[in-house]
């Protein structure tokens, strides 16, 4: 996608912590704080790029922010999709801890939103995601479509009061193409109940956008 150049400052995609979260807190719709951290990226605005990128970044604003978290035991929503409905909680819980993370919150100040910022934070968080799935629920889904722009595959729910269910593969969309339905349950089927978790770690890392990102 390309970046519009119409902001004078720059943005700055960088890993974050639960601090970050917290200043943006107040302008997510659910009041309560994720259960579980496995990641936070962030979005920050600098007015002035000549400044050095390696500046401290607690001197550029926090305009967003994106939290990773570790899948809840059970989601009917992930458990039809997979074709896990007769597996015990354990069973899918284990499988879920080892295969997926969830994206479980998305937050972009007003002043910066409709410039594209959640969806580029929901495909860094699909980029350095250490398992192969990524998944998220959301009900404002239906009515904005930051995960599929940003190249995650929506699955429609089995009724209008459940949350919109997103899935992403890593393993067959390396270059972050969507992946139909069909083509997801044909890779699910290859894997194994519970396979070993991978141990991979997300070595921070700061890159620069020009401007903004292109509009949602």
């Amino acid at each position: 996608m390309s970046l519009p150049t119409f902001l004078p400052g720059r943005f700055i995609l960088a890993q974050g912590d639960s601090h970050d979260y917290d200043e943006l807190a107040c302008f997510h719709y659910l009041a309560r704080h994720p259960a579980t951290w496995a990641g936070v990226w962030t979005i920050r605005y600098e007015h002035r790029p000549g400044r050095s990128r390696w500046a401290d970044l607690r001197q550029r604003r926090l305009v967003a922010v994106a939290v990773l978290s570790y899948p809840v035991p059970s989601c009917r929503p992930r458990e039809r999709f997979f074709g896990r409905g007769g597996f015990t909680r354990a069973q899918n819980l284990a499988f879920a801890n080892a295969n997926l993370r969830t994206i479980s919150r998305v937050i972009v100040h007003p002043q910066f939103r409709s410039l594209g910022l959640s969806s580029i934070l929901v495909r860094k968080l699909c980029q350095v995601c250490p398992t192969r799935y990524v998944e998220a629920l959301a009900i404002m889904a239906r009515a904005h479509p930051l995960f599929d722009l940003a190249g995650m595959t929506r699955i429609t729910p089995a009724s209008c009061d459940e949350p919109v269910y997103f899935i992403f593969d890593r393993a067959a969309c390396p270059g972050g193409a969507t992946l139909t339905d069909q083509r997801a349950h044909e890779q699910i089927r290859q894997i194994p109940t519970c396979p070993q978790q991978a141990q991979t770690t997300i070595s921070p890392q700061q890159t620069t956008l020009q401007t903004c990102d292109d509009p949602k």
